[in-house]
């Protein structure tokens, strides 16, 4: 396939370029160009599909200016087009009012409230629905700062709506944020937030807040703003929409450069200038370039400047005041409530800073061509409120410590709390910090898989029990993997409520201690609840399907290879691994899972099963190893009854979820709880392909805490070859995966990248917390100032949302500060509490 995009902005600015030049020819010349290489693209392809995406306005144009036959060539599909029904559009507006109303329990004046039942009269204005909702969306925020609600009579846009004026402020109604505002101003230290050596984290940082403050004092306006996420070639980026219709956007990027090395600056001002994409002739595309030190009076540097600002490129600094302002802005955004969003309206400290009043055009500019910059406007002494800081006193403000680095990698736009409800299947993975708001993933995002990064003291073991006991509280059943004793307690109540608790934990603990059955096994411990599982993999399922059966081979060699001594690099190592491989392909095809009966045929060897020399010989020596690692370690060979997974999920009568704690008390060997693992985890496989998910959200959880001993980078263990086989197709079965550990750099990377969800809790040590960088940059954002959070706080990126800080809600079952001992873990696999 291939796919071409793009094409309406293209359009759209050749063709305002021609009618500012007066030279229409020029853009049809365009347009017929992109026809020809639309035509002569479908003429040389062969089995492929090209597939444009552009604008009906776009495409009708390609098909009046080019050839007649340029439309034969490609297949239309149906567009949605305007509402253009009254009925329809009265329906649309209920159906989207009506969930945010439900989630409230608020039952309004009527359907369509606060849009009056005048508004769908005839004559109806046609229009789009996301037009019908942004006038509505905007008449709701007039509302809301008039504090009282008026009607909206109709969608026409030429009928100027009759919004509810914006009362006066009270004189002392910003009081406490002027002070505030002024607290955060006179803490920050500019020379540490402009040091070189944190820029990258800080400068994101400052900008996005600068530009999310610069979205809400314009937020009047009828202009459509939005920030996105930056390039590591630039800190910040602002697209401002000119023409919705034809897809016409102006383009602000921002790149701070504060290195010493010439050769240095030279590079990051080159990657920034082609990032943002600036050119000379493309009015649309801004750089603002921001250095506080004197550029080089090299040639190559200053040549290269003086074409950069030929292009329309802009150098400014950074002052103090702005940094200050910046700053604060920053934490208000973090810890204030929604009283900022009014304040910011009232005070506009964004637009008065110097940096982006001298580039950003100003709120009342409505041309269709590139924005003019509004001038520098502060404060004259006598209008500024009294409580405010004056912008050049940088010699009486206290420095602070050094500053936390880049939380999220950019700034969103302020947003309502929205108009869905929750989804019904959804997990509240904590309240977002500073605004409060939570924040929740749907259940079937856990069939990506999670992985939660951080150490000890990080309330790590609280989140993992946390979502398990929601999982539960959803029906969903979970087996649990508990190497430290400290997860075996899920069945065990708070022995009375906790301080920690949220006002609903209470109730969600009652539930959840009435239908979850928690059952807690003890491999290796006969005195508890013993637990073994077949050695081998169930390869008469997979026969059918050849990847599959040589992914379990594979997991069958892991599983054996280090009991047969043929784990290390030797010559004979590798052809003792080759007669093995070998060998168990054969024995599988027969469909057996036997591990006796694979030791009989390594030691009398068919012929035609291994084309080595020595083979049959070698095939024997196996054979005696494999037979005496089932004497030294009987749960490698199967010890007991094999147990079906069934029984590990299935909740006891009267029950909706079972959460199986399987307790390594017994294991006390790493590679006694590989082994265990290994073959747990090819069961599981084997048993959810026979009892898929199917419609059903999620159909089971397996938790794996201290998951790098299991699934570690490196060499391939047992336990990391069936993980990774685990991570890749549980998915498509329903199969939840949640991995934790202390060591970002010691768990295996196909495991952590098959985790959509991640957490980034507190971690102390360097590698980690530079591991953990890379990993959370790989998906937009570093989380530098990781080793400062705080217990139960994580950085959490998913599927649906970028990073956030949150602080995660305490867990519903007893977790006290140690562990348990042996005998108590004993005592709860037979039935007691110890």
């Amino acid at each position: 396939m291939i796919g071409v995009d793009q094409l309406d902005t293209l359009v759209a600015r050749s063709a305002l370029l021609a009618r500012e030049m007066r030279q229409r020819r020029e853009d049809d010349l365009l347009v017929a160009q992109i026809a020809d290489g639309l035509m002569e693209l479908r003429e040389v392809t062969r089995r492929t599909v090209t597939v444009l995406a552009c604008l009906p306005a776009t495409w009708t144009q390609i098909k009046v200016k080019a050839a007649d036959t340029v439309g034969d060539r490609f297949r239309e599909t149906t567009t949605l087009g305007r509402v253009l029904d009254a009925r329809v559009g009265k329906q649309l507006v209920e159906r989207r009012l009506g969930f945010a109303y439900a989630a409230m329990d608020f039952i309004p004046p009527h359907a369509t409230w606060p849009v009056a039942p005048a508004a769908f009269d005839e004559p109806w204005e046609e229009c789009t629905p996301r037009e019908m909702l942004k006038r509505i969306g905007a008449h709701i925020e007039a509302c809301v700062r008039a504090e009282q609600v008026q009607e909206m009579t109709s969608f026409d846009p030429d009928v100027r709506a009759v919004l509810p004026a914006r009362p006066e402020p009270k004189p002392d109604r910003f009081t406490e944020l002027d002070e505030w505002f002024d607290q955060l101003r006179a803490e920050a230290d500019p020379s540490a937030l402009l040091d070189h050596k944190v820029e990258d984290e800080v400068m994101p940082r400052l900008l996005s807040a600068a530009l999310r403050g610069w979205i809400t004092e314009v937020g009047d306006d009828e202009m459509e703003w939005d920030t996105r996420v930056s390039e590591d070639e630039l800190h910040a980026w602002l697209t401002h929409t000119l023409d919705e219709a034809k897809d016409l956007e102006e383009h602000w990027a921002f790149r701070a450069i504060s290195a010493k090395n010439p050769i240095a600056v030279l590079s990051r001002f080159r990657k920034a200038r082609s990032a943002a994409g600036l050119r000379a002739g493309a009015g649309n595309r801004h750089l603002v370039l921001i250095r506080n030190s004197s550029w080089s009076k090299g040639e190559k540097t200053q040549a290269e400047l003086q074409a950069f600002e030929a292009a329309g490129g802009r150098r400014l600094k950074m002052s103090e005041a702005d940094v200050r302002t910046f700053w604060a802005l920053d934490e208000m955004f973090v810890k204030g409530g929604p009283d900022v969003h009014e304040w910011l309206i009232d005070r506009r400290p964004a637009r008065r800073s110097q940096l982006l009043s001298g580039v950003l055009p100003d709120a009342a500019v409505r041309s269709g061509g590139p924005a003019k910059p509004a001038p520098p406007s502060p404060l004259p002494a006598d209008k500024r409120p009294a409580n405010a800081t004056p912008a050049a006193q940088p010699s009486l403000f206290t420095p602070s410590p050094t500053p936390r680095p880049h939380r999220t990698g950019t700034a969103q736009a302020p947003r309502s709390d929205g108009t869905h409800p929750p989804p019904e299947d959804s997990l509240t993975l904590g309240a977002e910090a500073g605004s409060g708001e939570p924040i929740r993933i749907e259940l079937s995002a856990l069939r990506k898989h999670a992985a939660v990064f951080a150490g000890s003291g990080s309330g790590k073991t609280v989140l993992l029990r946390r979502i398990i006991e929601e999982c539960a509280l959803l029906g969903v059943s979970s087996i649990v993997l508990d190497p430290n004793n400290d997860l075996a307690r899920l069945g065990d109540p708070w022995p009375s409520p906790p301080n920690g608790w949220g006002p609903e934990d209470a109730e969600l603990a009652e539930r959840y201690f009435e239908g979850t059955d928690v059952v807690v096994w003890t491999p290796g411990r006969a005195t508890g609840r013993p637990l073994g599982f077949e050695p081998l993999p169930d390869f008469a399922g997979v026969l059918d399907d050849e990847d599959e059966f040589s992914a379990a081979v594979e997991v069958a060699v892991a599983a054996l290879a280090p009991q047969a001594r043929l784990t290390g690099s030797t010559a004979k190592a590798d052809i003792g691994l080759a007669v093995l491989r070998q060998t168990i392909v054969h024995h599988a095809r027969t469909g057996s899972r036997s591990l006796p009966e694979l030791i009989d045929v390594l030691e009398d060897l068919p012929e035609g099963v291994t084309n080595l020399n020595g083979g049959r010989k070698i095939a024997a020596e196996v054979a005696e190893l494999l037979k005496a690692a089932m004497v030294n370690d009987p749960l490698f060979a199967g010890a007991g009854t094999p147990v079906d997974p069934a029984l590990l999920l299935a909740p006891a009568d009267g029950k909706r979820a079972r959460v199986s704690v399987i307790s390594f008390a017994g294991l006390p060997a790493e590679a006694q709880r590989r082994s265990f693992v290994n073959q747990l985890q090819m069961e599981l496989f084997a048993w959810i392909k026979r009892n898929p998910a199917g419609d059903r959200p999620l159909g089971a959880l397996f938790v794996m805490d201290e998951a790098q001993t299991l699934a570690a980078s490196g060499s391939l263990t047992a336990s990391t070859r069936s993980t990774i086989v685990l991570a890749a197709q549980a998915r498509k079965y329903g199969l939840g995966l949640l991995f934790a550990t202390q060591a970002p750099k010691g768990l295996h990377n196909q495991i952590a990248g098959n985790a959509m969800t991640q957490f980034f809790g507190r971690l102390n040590s360097p590698a980690q917390i530079a591991a953990a960088n890379e990993m959370a940059r790989a998906k937009g954002s570093p989380v530098a100032d990781i080793s400062r959070l705080e217990r139960a706080q994580f950085y959490v990126s998913g599927e649906a949302f970028g990073f956030r800080r949150v602080s995660t809600p305490l867990c519903l079952s007893h977790h006290p500060a140690s562990p348990l001992r042996l005998e108590e873990v004993l005592a709860r696999a037979r039935g007691g509490q110890g």
